[in-house]
């Protein structure tokens, strides 16, 4: 067997394998006496077809398995002889069948081969080491947040409206005086400082109370979402119906049961949403620190070619995850437009870029399976908020995909620990709320 390489644009290469004769006159026989012993012909009896009759009428599908054979036999040395790291499958053509016992047999195999990334520097990316505590003003500011999901709206005679409060309005909306669709309400709550309404709208709210009637004039933004009343000037009758004022729990043990203390202590009740909050922000602060790294080493290396297999995969991921979020509104499928490979060809071959990046540098720490302490560390950021974490984890690690999950993020936090042990150049303290809550504000 002869083997030869071309090299085409990109990753692309083409191998062509020459097969001596000898191995044609072998892989012949063989097929032959397949095809022999399986023919049907009207007027002769299973296997007694004479030779000469056998091959002129079943020619095609001798000769059809005979290369197949001499392919699947050969296919894989021919790769190992050629040293290239093949990625994906081959697409293999024969440019020329000459249907010859007596000559030489030629495919070519069309591959691609795994890109070569020199790591550069981790020094280079000069990355901050991202630090954040839980304070005492975090878990009080947590407090009254969820003092807030349990307010009580309370009507009062003689109260304007303003900040914080919630009028209770009819309106009736008119552009070109006309009333529009979706302009008329009864009954609104208009949280005063919160309800999101056109420019203009809630400010001359302000200041009324319960039994005003009156008229304001709005203008819709340029970019507002119903095309036929962008831009337009518009307004709205308006009658105050009542306005409501927060009343908001105390922080006492009937207040901390709703949140599963039972026994009603406001020590406990902090003490563990503080527990929670430190969960919360390590996991994070990992996250904030990965999107970090990821994203600088993409700006770091640029845009290199990736093989194809290697994008697909990323297509298929991109492609599950946006079913996924579909599903969250109720669509069972996804609209063609969403199928489509070229919407997410871009993100998958940075995806894909990084995953080739993220493998040279597990080369290059030797890193080949995920340490015990990130194994125990992504454990123990899931099993904290159970009641009994020991035998969670315990439960976690009986579960193979679960665990393999757990293993791969793991996997992650190693390689990401053995980067910015380099590339960290100094430090940035920053808040729980700008950690956890801007970020979950930006997702």
């Amino acid at each position: 067997m002869q083997v030869s390489t071309e090299t085409k644009e990109g990753l692309n290469r083409v191998i062509t394998v020459t097969v001596p004769a000898e191995d044609v006159k072998k892989a012949y026989a063989a097929s032959f006496k397949k095809v022999a012993k399986n023919a049907k012909l009207d007027g002769f009896r299973k296997g007694h077809i004479p030779t000469a009759i056998l091959e002129s009428t079943f020619a095609q599908n001798i000769w059809s398995d005979a290369y197949d054979q001499l392919i699947n036999d050969t296919i894989d040395a021919a790769i190992t002889e050629s040293k290239l790291h093949v990625v994906g499958r081959p697409n293999v053509s024969i440019p020329k069948a000459s249907f010859n016992k007596d000559e030489d047999f030629v495919y070519t195999a069309a591959v691609e081969v795994m890109c070569e990334v020199e790591l550069k520097p981790f020094e280079d990316l000069k990355l901050k080491q991202l630090k954040a505590e839980v304070t005492d003003a975090d878990v009080d500011h947590m407090v009254e947040t969820l003092r807030e999901q349990q307010v009580k709206w309370q009507t009062e005679d003689g109260l304007a409206a303003e900040d914080g409060t919630t009028a209770k309005i009819d309106f009736l909306g008119r552009t070109d005086g006309k009333e529009f669709e979706g302009g008329k309400a009864k009954d609104f709550s208009l949280v005063i400082g919160k309800t999101q309404m056109i420019p203009g709208f809630t400010e001359q709210i302000k200041g009324h109370k319960a039994g005003d009637s009156f008229t304001i004039s709005v203008k819709f933004p340029e970019e507002y979402h119903a095309k036929d009343l962008a831009g337009k000037d518009a307004e709205f009758d308006i009658t105050v119906n009542a306005v409501q004022k927060a009343v908001l729990p105390e922080v006492d043990s009937d207040f901390v049961k709703i949140y599963g203390v039972k026994d009603g202590s406001v020590e406990t009740f902090k003490a563990d949403l503080r527990r929670n909050m430190e969960r919360e922000l390590a996991r994070a602060l990992r996250n904030e620190i990965r999107d970090r790294l990821f994203k600088a080493l993409s700006e770091q290396y640029g845009e290199f070619d990736v093989p194809t297999p290697f994008v697909q995969l990323e297509i298929e991921r991109l492609r599950r995850n946006m079913m996924q979020q579909m599903s969250y509104y109720g669509m069972k499928k996804l609209p063609e437009a969403f199928t489509k490979d070229d919407m997410y060809k871009d993100e998958a071959s940075k995806d894909a870029r990084l995953g080739v990046l993220l493998r040279e540098i597990a080369a290059k720490a030797e890193i080949k399976e995920p340490s015990e302490a990130s194994v125990n560390a992504e454990l123990d950021l899931i099993a904290g908020a159970y009641e009994d974490p020991e035998q969670f984890k315990a439960e976690l690690r009986k579960n193979k995909q679960q665990f393999a999950n757990i293993q791969e993020l793991a996997f992650e936090r190693d390689l990401i620990d053995y980067v910015m042990s380099k590339a960290a150049d100094g430090e940035e303290v920053a808040s729980f709320d700008e950690i956890v809550n801007k970020r979950a504000a930006q997702h």
